[in-house]
């Protein structure tokens, strides 16, 4: 896929993974459309893109609520015209052992990770579809691959990303829409530094990792979809 003039929309773009792949998108000459709670990463990443000619405009907006989904794909329609490209990456942890987990928690995270990702790419679609092609990438977790009980709402909303996938990809396959899963490892991000987990900062992989995987799958050619990664850091071998 030649991603150069492509629109994308990436959610969680104010830190972590969905910063620095807003960064590479713009840098590689796509229209970037920053999706997230604080304004104030928004503009600053907005900047970054800006100081190299890139072109990004971002939406502060809570994509809990569902009135969100639709005001996101309205943003890039009216800005750039069109979606070519979806990255469903924001995420919430809220650490929380089974048998504690609130009804609280339970809808927090599973309308972040799971209802915002499924309407988002419900919505896009069309709007894919009308310009013959594109690709949603999903960014899911290994916990989603053994969910963990001290952590299980996040393992299991990353998990049912998966499935969602699954029904995505063959669906969106006959209108030239890509469908791809990557499942990180441990990633230095705030979200994972305020998780505190028990393996040393010094095994985790980096968010240009991830990015790395991202790039790798957007530039396929037309012929080949990779339907899953599982970047796993070579310092650490437990999942």
């Amino acid at each position: 896929m030649n991603i150069k003039d492509k629109v994308a929309i990436v959610t969680g773009a104010g830190r972590g993974i969905g910063k620095h792949t807003a960064l590479e998108l713009a840098a590689q000459g796509c229209s970037v459309l920053l999706v997230s709670r604080t304004v104030s990463q928004l503009e600053q990443t907005v900047d970054e893109i800006k100081s190299f000619d890139g072109n990004a405009v971002s939406l502060s907006i809570d994509l809990a609520k569902q009135a969100s989904v639709q005001a996101v794909i309205d943003a890039a329609m009216s800005h750039f015209g069109g979606i070519d490209i979806l990255i469903n990456n924001a995420a919430v942890l809220i650490p929380s052992d089974i048998e504690d987990v609130t009804e609280e928690e339970w809808d927090k995270v599973m309308d972040i990770n799971l209802k915002a990702p499924f309407f988002l790419s419900q919505k896009a679609l069309p709007v894919m579809r009308q310009r013959g092609g594109g690709y949603i990438i999903n960014i899911s977790s290994t916990a989603a691959l053994t969910v963990p009980p001290h952590n299980v709402t996040y393992g299991i909303s990353k998990k049912a990303i998966i499935g969602m996938s699954e029904a995505l990809y063959e669906k969106a396959k006959k209108y030239n829409v890509k469908v791809s899963v990557i499942y990180p490892g441990m990633t230095d991000t705030e979200m994972l530094r305020s998780f505190n987990p028990p393996v040393p900062p010094e095994k985790w992989m980096k968010t240009e990792d991830i990015v790395g995987c991202i790039k790798f799958l957007l530039l396929q050619s037309d012929r080949v979809v990779v339907k899953d990664i599982v970047p796993w850091s070579t310092k650490h071998d437990q999942i």
